[in-house]
């Protein structure tokens, strides 16, 4: 049997996603896995590095371009488990659960081979509540696996030969709400008078909408597309992290801001929650 015959495959909707499980599963005892693709056990560096092949690089346009999220952008370990965190960019995404479900799943069979690596496959799944409620997100993934019942928020449900979870992001005391809720809470906590500045500062400097839509130069001609990018809770995490870290990006931040603790993270309800899901 495999040393880490407990495998847990993550899909998130970003960065930020990552960065705050990321920094849950550490507290929990977890390690960063930064071994080349060839050196992950098998057959996980096979799956990995036929990804990584197909990928034809000819085929994509100069600039940043977001990696295959077939491939995960990161790997923790501990004891006989490992986790690996795929960035789906986005909430919707159901054909790229359904094909990354596939790609594990697969690796899996009634075969000598594979029956003697000993795998156990957990596939788990993060979302905003957003507007939409937690129940509406749970209800989306029951349907979408053929699940037999709902799941309850961070519970784990049989699913073939596997498991199955799901986790919702809400507002404390509330069915709805981001993931900055549950970051804001804590950072508060830690300064009341810095978020009221912050606060503040953003609603006295709030730009009219139009302003907050992307600006593009076409052909010499200035032009707004898409639409508003502004998220106020988004913002009010990147202010407070700019006073650490100049420069920095959110997911950074959420990795590293002492504005979140240790402490918080256990004895925080929904981070208990999530920590346990693994």
């Amino acid at each position: 049997m495999n040393s880490h015959n407990k495998v847990v495959v993550v899909a998130c909707e970003g960065q930020h996603d990552i960065a705050f499980i990321t920094r849950i599963l550490q507290v929990a005892g977890f390690v960063t896995k930064n071994d080349k693709i060839k050196n992950f056990p098998m057959p996980f560096n096979i799956l990995f590095r036929k990804i990584a092949e197909s990928m034809v690089l000819t085929d994509r346009k100069l600039g940043y371009q977001s990696p295959n999220y077939l491939l995960p952008c990161l790997a923790l370990e501990k004891e006989n488990s490992i986790v690996f965190l795929h960035n789906l960019s986005g909430d919707g995404r159901q054909d790229e659960r359904s094909k990354l479900v596939k790609a594990y799943s697969e690796l899996k069979g009634d075969d000598d081979f594979t029956k003697d690596l000993g795998y156990s496959f957990k596939f788990l799944f993060f979302f905003d509540a957003d507007e939409e409620g937690v129940p509406a997100r749970l209800n989306s993934i029951k349907e979408e696996f053929n699940l037999s019942v709902t799941p309850d928020n961070g519970i784990i449900l049989p699913y073939n030969d596997h498991e199955i979870g799901c986790y919702v992001y809400h507002e404390k005391s509330s069915e709805t709400g981001v993931l900055e809720d549950i970051l804001l809470e804590h950072f508060s906590n830690k300064d009341e008078h810095l978020m009221g500045c912050v606060s503040e500062f953003l609603s006295q400097n709030a730009l009219e909408s139009e302003r907050t839509k992307e600006m593009h130069i076409i052909e010499g001609c200035e032009s707004r597309k898409g639409k508003s990018k502004y998220s106020e809770k988004k913002s009010k995490i990147n202010l407070f992290g700019q006073l650490q870290f100049s420069g920095m990006n959110n997911s950074v931040i959420i990795s590293k801001s002492d504005f979140l603790r240790k402490s918080d993270i256990d004895s925080c309800p929904q981070c208990i929650r999530i920590k346990e899901m693994f």
